[in-house]
């Protein structure tokens, strides 16, 4: 195991994306960013992690499938 792995906090992480730390809350309440673990209140992200959110595809709004 990598003891020198690169953690970043959610702010950093935030900020890394392009998106608010409110926001990035909200994507780890809902289960769509994962942290690596806790320390006190603060969340920490690896740097794959914040990888995997940069290319995920996004989408907006309600899906328009049709049935």
């Amino acid at each position: 195991m990598d003891s020198e792995k690169s953690l970043y906090t959610t702010p950093q992480a935030a900020q890394a994306l392009g998106i608010s730390a409110s926001h990035m809350r909200k994507m780890t309440m809902t289960g769509q960013a994962i942290p690596d673990h806790q320390i006190g209140g603060t969340w920490l992200f690896t740097h794959e992690e914040v990888e995997r959110l940069r290319t995920r595809k996004r989408t907006r709004g309600v899906s328009k499938k049709v049935t």
